[in-house]
């Protein structure tokens, strides 16, 4: 079956009024595809359906092939494209792959939906070049070019050349005796023949323009609005030819400007034929990306269509806070101890020393009294605090929620991370910033006094030994295990109330719970699981980011760190009134000490490299003979006096008296390149007193 008529829907590389271009090769893959045809892209009732198209890739654009229905429009539709009344394709795409290029938009790809014929187009080589002439045409047919209406019979020095790339459907000749006409009679084409070139153009222009009016009016219905575009059609005419020009008679001619609303309320009510199921809704056919259309015909969409969008609608009554995980600080807190006087003292006898040993005797012998150190610790309070402030008049303005109380619980929130975080890890700030003290900085005492909170990472090592664990910066799957046995080997020497907790980051319990068998398969489905291989009674995951260094856990009974709070020095919340600035201003804070109460009760699990550190596995002990201590000398150990920090030389000795030095500690430390498997005082520190 021939096609009612051919021509471009539309053509490569020409800017189209719209300020798109479309590139070659678009659409390309819809090549034999076919797609509704319409008139002015009117297409929310069936009726307006006048065929369909069937669509060609060709090297500069995409030709189409056009079949008109049975129905009363499309027959209105074919008398006027047969007479040169309409005469430019125009398509609607979606899904555009649209790009921006030499300050233009660009249009790579995207999906033709429908071709409509239209008044006035984008694209200027989107027309119709081929025309089916039909039993009630006569035998002059016509070709229409442009817009230009040229007569089959005109000369071929005065014939519009159509485009190549679609041949024309045969025209009958003058040199068929079959379609001459009857001698004496005057055809079309012999009075056209009469005319001069200006003269034609001018007639042309003139029925161009007068059916073009009536066309308008019978479609659109709307009489009062015409169109005349011919801005491609050659020369334009902007009055009637036959008017008198010179006497200023004539009439301008009315212009069309294109519904926009009811364009974008068409597609926005989807096809009737389907229950309008198939439409998108207003906001997402203009905003969204999948809605990114392309209405190729002359000018479409309201300016500024977005103030008739409603308002966005909360989802929640109040804005949520993005911060770390914060499960831990409730364990954490939750777990600790808390004693109702905020200066707390420790005290402790070290009785592992072979003098606290009990002694055989041999009559009349002389019996040797027990010696063994007592010490004590004592930590004071401090304050930590959150300040904010707020406008009187934002508190006012602000109607959908209560800003202060949503304000007091990031306070509250945050001065309790702060608390946690001190004590477990201490707060990370520098203690001198710029030569001076970091008044930011939460107090961390050290010694044997001091106020603030001591974090059991920082604890003295009596308090918190540090045991290290062999593993490789990309150790993986199994190799993790040796962090489960050192862990579990490490409990010889634990001292704690025996209610263990393992805090570990979130990094390193992945790694634990991603160990899998030969077969491929998880060891452990849950933390539950891994920590029963651990000997600990549940794991608590930490940010990565607050764990420090190389720290691979931290094991200890909750309780056995205290909280200390005078009466008064409990978390509260301050609020007063600024009336000189007419400002709220918001003050919570607590004024507390915290540390440690037993020895030996917190274990910190380290990583170290076994590539580049190796292992101290037998300490070598300093030996006494007649009160004088000597040093012995080890590869990867160095030897210092606690009481003054001096590094002893290996051979080296130390003599006790009576009068000047009854007493000397002697700690071991590797050096650089060594480590050993714990910094426990039981494994390397030795105390040598004076014997008569």
């Amino acid at each position: 079956m021939e096609p009612d008529f051919s021509g471009y829907v539309t053509k490569y590389g020409i800017r189209c009024t719209d300020g798109r271009t479309i590139q070659p090769g678009a659409f390309k893959h819809q090549d034999t595809l076919k797609v509704p045809l319409v008139y002015q892209h009117q297409h929310n009732d069936i009726s307006q359906v006048l065929g369909y198209t069937i669509l060609s890739a060709k090297e500069d654009g995409i030709w189409g092939d056009s079949y008109l229905n049975g129905s009363s429009k499309a027959q209105d539709a074919r008398e006027a494209v047969r007479h040169g009344d309409l005469d430019k394709y125009s398509i609607w795409a979606k899904d555009l792959d649209e790009r921006l290029g030499n300050n233009e938009a660009l249009v790579h790809d995207g999906v033709i939906q429908e071709t409509s014929l239209v008044l006035a187009g984008a694209n200027a080589g989107a027309s119709i070049y081929n025309v089916l002439a039909h039993g009630a045409l006569e035998d002059d047919e016509f070709m229409i070019v442009g817009g230009d209406i040229v007569h089959s019979d005109s000369p071929p020095e005065t014939q519009p050349q159509p485009e190549p790339q679609q041949p024309a459907e045969p025209a009958a000749t003058p040199d068929n005796p079959d379609d001459k006409p009857a001698e004496g009679d005057t055809t079309v084409a012999d009075v056209l023949k009469t005319l001069s070139e200006d003269q034609q153009t001018a007639v042309n222009s003139v029925i161009d323009d007068i059916v073009k009016e009536a066309v308008t009016e019978a479609l659109t219905e709307e009489p009062q609005l015409t169109h005349s575009d011919s801005s491609q059609k050659g020369t334009q005419m902007s009055r009637n030819a036959f008017d008198n020009a010179e006497n200023g008679g004539g009439t301008a001619t009315k212009e069309l400007k294109h519904s926009d609303v009811a364009a974008v309320l068409t597609k926005a009510k989807g096809n009737s034929a389907t229950g309008g199921s198939d439409g998108l809704s207003l906001r997402e056919l203009v905003r969204s990306q999948g809605g990114k259309e392309l209405m190729h015909a002359d000018d479409y969409g309201l300016q500024n269509i977005e103030i008739l969008f409603p308002d966005a609608q909360a989802l929640m009554q109040r804005p949520t806070f993005v911060d770390r995980r914060q499960e831990w600080v409730k364990t954490f807190l939750a777990g600790t101890s808390h004693s109702p006087f905020s200066r707390v003292k420790t005290a402790y006898a070290d009785i592992t020393a072979d003098e606290a040993r009990a002694r055989g005797y041999i009559k009349a012998g002389q019996k040797v009294e027990e010696v063994f150190p007592v010490f004590k610790r004592t930590t004071g309070p401090a304050f930590i605090y959150k300040k904010q402030k707020l406008d009187r008049q934002d508190i006012i303005d602000i109607v959908d929620f209560d800003v202060v109380a949503w304000m007091k619980v990031e306070m509250r929130g945050k001065l309790d991370e702060e608390i946690a975080r001190a004590g477990l890890f201490g707060d990370g700030r520098p203690v001198m910033v710029g030569g001076e003290l970091n008044p930011d900085k939460i107090p961390e005492p050290t010694g044997t006094s001091g106020d603030g909170i001591r974090s059991i990472f920082n604890d003295d090592d009596l308090y918190s030994t540090r045991y290290f664990v062999p593993l490789a910066p990309d150790a993986s799957g199994a190799d993790w295990n040796v962090l489960l046995d050192t862990v579990t080997e490490s409990q010889e020497f634990y001292l704690g109330s025996g209610n263990k907790t393992a805090f570990v980051s979130y990094r390193v319990a992945t790694r634990l719970l991603t160990i899998r068998d030969d077969f491929g398969h998880r060891i452990y489905r849950n933390l539950s699981e891994v920590a029963g291989d651990m000997d600990v009674n549940s794991i608590v995951r930490v940010p990565t980011e607050l764990m420090p260094d190389d720290c691979l856990a931290i094991v200890l009974d909750l309780s056995d760190y205290n909280f200390g709070t005078n009466r008064g020095g409990e978390v509260t919340l301050f609020d007063d009134f600024d009336i000189d600035f007419n400002q709220y201003k918001y003050l919570i804070e607590t004024y507390l000490s915290g540390a440690l109460t037993l020895p030996y009760c917190a274990q910190i699990f380290m990583q170290v490299d076994p590539e580049s550190q190796t292992l101290v596995e037998d300490i070598s002990e300093p030996t006494v003979a007649a009160n004088v201590v000597t040093v012995p000398t080890e590869t990867g150990v160095v030897y210092k006096r606690k009481d003054t920090g001096a590094t002893l030389v290996g051979g080296s000795t130390i003599t006790l008296d009576d009068t000047t030095l009854k007493q000397v500690v002697i700690e071991a430390t590797p050096d650089s390149s060594h480590y050993f498997e714990s910094d426990s005082d039981m494994k390397d520190t030795w105390t040598f007193r004076y014997k008569a």
